[in-house]
């Protein structure tokens, strides 16, 4: 029976348990976009038990930069200052991976000095833009851009690439029946919305071979006629055919309370920390902090929830499966990876506030997270380097 504290194989990697790190924004791009301190950050979490490491995002193109700490994939120029990182994590032996990303309608123009693109024209409740649709033109451009990314990962010496499909971002966007109301080759069927994601593949693997590819899913969302299981099992379905090693299940599109799950609607976060309100006037702060609370959901499922959408996946994926979402207890990843119901858990907000939970939970220091939920550190980060704030803005202890 599978355990989950033993050196596994995932598509020629070795990860030393079945805890991987899953990707979170750092916030450490510097003034150009090169990554800095990230080393020091992975090697911490590497000394701190983790199996593998998936990094927080980098972008493949300048119309798709998401945040303006944003680590970017973009130009030749990384290539160097990536195996660094790559060369400085690889003595102790966990296996790194690139997420790369393109942002598409949850772009800003204030971020990306450009009209935000979708593959069909939408408001996205996040960045609070409505994208233009997509050319032709435009959609192979992208296309190109990811597979120059996954060859500069490659180059870079990380041991592989992650796509990420999920979460609102232009590859779930593409993927979404909801978002993706295309009727060219590249919209309607589940095939042909799949279609990015394979040329990506496709065309990175002539020049990259057997080098793992994973690819990041949304499993479901609660948007009206939006992604919903049966659909995402098919998609993981045409992950295998597309050659894909393994796939990581979330969920949600731009309802960000649906990703990440909150108690509470944290307003005074948002209205403290967010890059949108920080340097705002107190009044419009007063306003925000009326109207925040009316523009999200909270969900009642706080941990492991996304567990049964992965064991559906799996099922019909034949490749291995990572589950991510609200993962906190051990006792919890014991019965996950007993019952088959993933082959491998990811975590973000515990690996946060403790870069060793991993080792605490392994030697039997900590049986779970010390985590609250509070979802400061992933609202913060948009303007500061990524930390644990435990439901306290600085300043107000």
């Amino acid at each position: 029976m599978a355990t989950v504290f033993e050196r596994t194989a995932l598509a020629g990697m070795r990860p030393a348990n079945r805890i991987i790190r899953s990707a979170t924004h750092e916030g450490l791009g510097d003034r150009e976009d090169f990554p800095a301190r990230l080393a020091e950050r992975y090697i911490r979490l590497a000394q701190g038990g983790v199996g593998a490491i998936i990094t927080g995002y980098a972008g493949v193109s300048r119309d798709g930069r998401a945040w303006p700490n944003m680590l970017m994939i973009d130009d030749d120029a990384y290539v160097a200052a990536y195996r660094e990182v790559t060369e400085a994590v690889r003595p102790h032996g966990v296996p790194l991976i690139m997420q790369l990303a393109h942002g598409g309608g949850r772009t800003e123009p204030a971020v990306t000095g450009e009209e935000a693109k979708a593959p069909s024209r939408h408001r996205y409740k996040g960045a609070g833009t409505t994208a233009r649709e997509l050319t032709e033109g435009e959609i192979e451009a992208i296309v190109g851009a990811f597979v120059r990314g996954i060859i500069r990962a490659w180059r870079s010496g990380f041991d592989g690439a992650q796509l990420h499909a999920a979460h609102g971002y232009l590859l779930a966007q593409f993927l979404s029946p909801a978002l993706n109301r295309r009727r060219d080759r590249w919209g309607g069927s589940t095939d042909n919305r799949f279609r990015v994601v394979r040329e990506i593949v496709s065309r990175a693997r002539a020049t990259v071979g057997d080098f793992p590819l994973l690819v990041k899913l949304s499993a479901y969302d609660f948007d009206d006629g939006g992604m919903r299981l049966e659909e995402s099992a098919r998609l993981a379905e045409l992950c295998r055919e597309a050659t894909v090693d393994a796939i990581e299940v979330s969920c949600g599109n731009d309802n960000w309370f649906c990703v990440v799950r909150s108690p509470k609607v944290p307003v005074e976060a948002i209205v403290e920390l967010s890059p949108a309100l920080r340097g705002a006037s107190w009044l419009k702060k007063k306003i925000a902090a009326l109207l925040i609370p009316r523009m999200f959901t909270t969900y009642d499922e706080q941990e492991n929830y996304n567990v049964a959408a992965a064991a559906a996946i799996r099922a019909a994926a034949g490749i291995p499966v990572i589950v991510v979402g609200g993962i906190r207890r051990l006792e919890a990843i014991e019965a996950i990876i007993a019952a088959g119901q993933a082959d491998y858990v990811s975590m973000c907000r515990p690996l946060v506030i403790e870069p060793d939970i991993v080792a605490k939970m392994r030697d039997g220091r900590q049986a779970g997270s010390r985590c609250i939920n509070c979802n400061y550190c992933l609202i913060g980060v948009g303007a500061n380097p990524l930390k644990c704030y435990y439901g306290r803005l600085p300043g107000k202890d």
